[in-house]
């Protein structure tokens, strides 16, 4: 339950993240950990709000899934947005998730485990400070935490975190990780996605 007594302070955090994947899954599974989360629904159901209590303050957070796009991910959302051949859906759709990365406060880059895919994980980190530079945004200006989850899949090779890692860096950065059968790790990564924000905020107020 949240102190109502408590200030608000709002919150906007972006999931960057592939094309694959459930969204709406993992944002029920954080309401889970707070209160009152709301998906919204439309046009796809992955952006939602939640009341999340962190010591004496209760964060209204924005959170927005931002997926990186194209076979061979060549293409920033800033083109994506432009591009003529788009239908109306796909602009307005690149529209709000460009309007994110605008807004972000800080993120959270989703990767696995799996060997097949680990090679995304660096790659989404280009394309991460390519859309936020596109954004008007200063990369090291936005904290980062890495995702790493383990879906544990029979048969299906896979990289340990330590070989991972090295590939995954930021100005200010953190690594978590995930298991999603078992529900844990991803509560974890929102808390240090907002710590990491917190001590941001509390270097630049001291400067």
């Amino acid at each position: 339950m949240v102190n109502s007594h408590l200030p608000q302070a709002p919150l906007e955090v972006v999931y960057y993240k592939s094309t694959m994947g459930n969204a709406e899954g993992l944002l029920r599974h954080v309401f889970s950990h707070g209160s009152d989360g709301v998906v919204v629904e439309e046009p796809v159901p992955r952006e939602g709000r939640v009341l999340w209590t962190r010591g004496d303050v209760v964060y209204s957070l924005h959170l927005f899934f931002v997926e990186a796009r194209g076979s061979s991910w060549a293409h920033a959302i800033e083109n994506l947005v432009a591009t003529e051949a788009a239908t109306v859906h796909e602009s307005t759709t690149f529209a709000r998730e460009f309007a994110a990365l605008k807004s972000a406060q800080t993120i959270i880059l989703l990767v696995d485990d799996q060997t097949h895919r680990v090679w995304r994980g660096r790659h989404f980190t280009k394309m991460l400070r390519a859309d936020l530079i596109a954004a008007g945004r200063n990369p090291d200006d936005i904290p980062v935490v890495f995702q790493i989850d383990h879906p544990c899949q029979e048969g299906v090779p896979t990289t340990p975190s330590s070989d991972i890692i090295p590939g995954l860096s930021w100005a200010r950065c953190d690594h978590i990780e995930a298991f999603p059968k078992e529900k844990r790790g991803a509560k974890e990564a929102l808390d240090r996605a907002i710590a990491l924000y917190e001590e941001m905020r509390a270097e630049h107020e001291a400067k």
